[in-house]
């Protein structure tokens, strides 16, 4: 069960007992991340962000469908940010990395919607919501390594089965399928708009959802040929 854990002036904490000891070691990383977010929205301070944390899958889901009135949660769904809080589950496996990726990834997610959204959901790009997520977060970080990149990247050629128009996928079936995965394609997407646009220009994308819509068009493709033409390059050196 969770219960109030800690509390600072960006963030409170809301976990089992059994949870706490891990949450303490890796809150100052997360503390790290949110500065660096403050500089990607160009801001100075933010509102406290609530963390609730479940041990129980299904304490976890009940938890979000309470909020929600009903029981709209994809099966695969472990982490949302309902109410502005950040909610998820975790299980044992790489227990450290996966609260630390999970508090950084669903923070993105708050800061865009409240700063750069306005609150507003009918304006949420979801796949530029995601691989924004996922890539600002550092949860793929591991995949700086160029081998394990390389593996990564063939892994997803290999099981995309058909490629989708990104502006369309929506959570559920359209996101996760049997022919492809919407999250990793997404974080791919936006890994290759951070290596072909400038700092400035990868920013400054963020507000302009016109462009982002035209990109998303065809941005699957173009990230497909980019990393076949970079990884074969690289292969002759």
């Amino acid at each position: 069960m969770i219960k109030y854990q800690i509390e600072t002036e960006e963030y409170c904490l809301y976990c089992p007992d059994t949870l706490k000891d891990i949450f303490l070691k890796i809150l100052p990383s997360f503390e790290k991340k949110l500065k660096e977010y403050f500089l990607l929205f160009n801001i100075k301070k933010f509102r406290k962000i609530r963390i609730n944390c479940f041990d129980d899958i299904q304490e976890f889901r009940n938890f979000i469908y309470d909020i929600r009135k009903e029981d709209t949660l994809p099966k695969y769904a472990t982490g949302t940010y309902d109410e502005g809080m950040i909610n998820f589950c975790v299980g044992n496996d790489n227990l450290k990395s996966r609260l630390l990726h999970t508090i950084c990834h669903e923070s993105f997610h708050i800061m865009y919607m409240e700063l750069i959204l306005n609150n507003d959901y009918s304006k949420r790009i979801i796949w530029y919501d995601e691989g924004m997520a996922q890539f600002c977060s550092g949860e793929f970080d591991f995949l700086n390594n160029i081998d394990k990149f390389k593996n990564f990247f063939d892994n997803i050629k290999n099981n995309t089965k058909s490629i989708p128009n990104m502006n369309q996928i929506k959570h559920g079936n359209t996101f996760c399928n049997d022919d492809y995965n919407g999250y990793y394609l997404s974080y791919l997407a936006v890994k290759y708009l951070s290596e072909i646009l400038s700092e400035k220009e990868f920013r400054e994308l963020m507000t302009d959802f016109d462009k982002i819509k035209k990109i998303g068009e065809n941005v699957v493709t173009n990230a497909f040929e980019y990393y076949n033409n970079l990884l074969q390059s690289k292969k002759r050196i």
